[in-house]
């Protein structure tokens, strides 16, 4: 069965989650364990910032081209 995905703002939780666990008294191991876990969720992050950066570019782009035809039109 697939794993769901996570929110991006369950995926920054997850993070922040992570970052106060590393701040207490954690293992070598469990810190590094820890530390891992970290990257990824911040990878997953970064990739759905990058997905929604693009929508917004081209919801951008869409209004810019309207606003161009109507100016043309006036």
């Amino acid at each position: 069965m697939a794993e769901k995905k996570n929110t991006f703002e369950e995926s920054l939780q997850k993070l922040e989650e992570i970052v106060r666990t590393l701040e207490g008294d954690v293992s070598i191991d469990e810190a590094i364990k820890l530390f891992e876990d970290g990257i990824k969720v911040s990878k997953e992050c970064v990739d759905e910032l990058k997905a929604e950066k693009g929508k917004l570019s081209l919801l951008t782009d869409e209004i810019n081209n309207l606003t161009e035809e109507l100016n043309i039109e006036k």
